[in-house]
């Protein structure tokens, strides 16, 4: 059969044409570049980007522009050079789209399809790209799996929102009895036999989702880390295990350690968490060995910077901008995708790709205070999220003087919850912001159905 992968002790055969050969051929590449010396990988960035940019000058007369006004030679530039280019935000991307697109597409690149994101910051953005930059998504994707996942022949449990490939009826299943797809679908499927996977829709209700999980005795969970957390609250009030769940998988939204810790606690496992968007496909994964994460560097250049525009060292926390090396459709030279990351330093796991030790959300999330400063929120609200009744929250800045704070509730709080409530937002918030405690049956998601822990009026208006 050709390629053959080892996950576990057991070898499985591959395909080996089309995708599946190309994705193992890059998987060997992985193998080693991952071990790479920060030094050399940066210099097969550094290779790469030349091309990208020379591409853009040629194809993309917006930034000819850019380049040009910021004095950057596209043959010579250096990493300072690099840094004098103006960012491109969500907002640049969303109105200038066509301005964005390469007039003509290597050949060898592949055909071109969009990508759309969810829009979860308000923003929601178009971007083209060929099917070589849909390649590294996919050989990302099985990347994850060796390192994350170990055994394929396992089940998994799936539970977000509906897919539109999924025809009415298949939908219909995800409400209610669950659907059942006899493998977990390509990229993985094409390079091994694995286990079933099983549907089921974020809406159905908490209740019936364990008892669901309760039935099939997944090896691995895959849901929304709020989701997650509603679920950990009941089999917590309940005391039900799922003594076969290996790891469990999250997805957008944003990963604390007190989500981690209460995972081990309930669950006895670790979530595995990996940081991706539309426009630039996996971005980061999470390390093997700990819970941080791992840059892709062989697919995109990422920079962490701080507020005047140089680059952060390990323990500062700074705003996320990116340059995806291989859309040559849709070139995105230094994309501030709207989040912020805190860097780390070198891996005790030996993999030289650079380290994000977190990442902390998105740029919105920051309070106003009186004095027109800003004040970035530590969502984490570890006390909080550990409260037995607390099912879920969401802080909400509603005016300069006054917040609320949102929560689902398994029972009405005692006094001395609501006193501790009121004490960690003065600490964690701010001492200057009066919070009402307002209970609701459900706290609404984003577009892409994501819970955001802090939300401010303000800085939406």
């Amino acid at each position: 059969m050709g390629l053959v992968s080892s996950i576990e002790g057991a070898t499985f055969p591959a395909v080996a044409t089309g995708m599946a050969a190309e994705i193992m051929a890059l998987q060997r590449q992985f193998d080693a570049s991952q071990f790479w010396p920060p030094e050399v990988m940066r210099a097969a960035q550094w290779r790469q980007l030349r091309l990208l940019v020379a591409h853009a000058v040629r194809q993309v007369p917006f930034h000819a522009r850019r380049l040009r006004a910021a004095r950057i030679d596209p043959e010579t530039f250096t990493e300072a050079d690099w840094r004098r280019l103006p960012v491109l935000t969500r907002r640049d991307l969303q109105a200038r789209g066509d301005a964005l697109q390469a007039r003509v597409v290597p050949k060898s690149h592949g055909g071109i399809t969009t990508s759309s994101s969810g829009g979860s910051s308000g923003v929601p953005v178009r971007v083209r790209k060929t099917a070589l930059d849909n390649l590294m998504w996919n050989a990302m994707h099985v990347r994850d799996e060796i390192w994350n996942r170990p055994d394929p022949a396992g089940t998994i449990v799936r539970i977000r929102g509906t897919s539109p490939v999924l025809t009415p009826e298949q939908q219909a299943l995800t409400f209610s009895a669950g659907l059942c797809l006899p493998d977990w679908g390509p990229p993985t499927s094409l390079l091994w036999r694995t286990g079933p996977i099983w549907l089921l829709n974020d809406h159905v209700p908490i209740p019936q989702q364990a008892a669901f999980l309760q039935e099939k005795q997944p090896d691995y969970l895959f849901t929304f880390p709020s989701n997650l957390r509603l679920l950990m609250a009941h089999f917590r009030e309940t005391g039900a295990h799922l003594p076969l769940l290996r790891s469990v998988w999250t997805l957008s939204e944003v990963v604390d350690d007190t989500l981690r810790a209460l995972c081990r606690d309930i669950f006895g496992c670790r979530i595995v968490h990996n940081y991706t968007s539309a426009e630039a496909g996996y971005m980061a994964l999470q390390c093997p060995d700990t819970e941080h994460f791992h840059v892709m560097s062989e697919t995109l250049l990422l920079e962490v910077l701080r507020p005047d525009g140089t680059p952060c060292i390990p323990g500062e926390i700074g705003r996320v901008v990116l340059t995806p090396l291989h859309n040559f459709a849709m070139p995105l030279l230094r994309y501030e995708i709207g989040d912020e990351a805190e860097l780390g330093g070198p891996c005790q796991c030996g993999r030289g790709l650079p380290v994000l030790r977190r990442i902390v959300g998105r740029l919105y999330d920051y309070l106003m205070l009186p004095n027109g400063r800003k004040q970035r929120v530590d969502t984490g609200f570890l006390e909080i999220a550990a409260m037995p009744a607390v099912r879920e929250f969401q802080v909400v800045q509603r005016s300069l003087e006054h917040g609320e704070i949102l929560m689902v509730l398994s029972r009405p709080l005692a006094a001395a919850e609501k006193a501790d409530i009121h004490r960690i937002l003065r600490e964690k918030v701010s001492p200057e912001l009066r919070f009402d405690i307002v209970v609701r049956d459900a706290i609404p998601r984003t577009a892409a159905g994501k819970l955001r822990i802090f939300v401010s009026d303000l800085a939406e208006r």
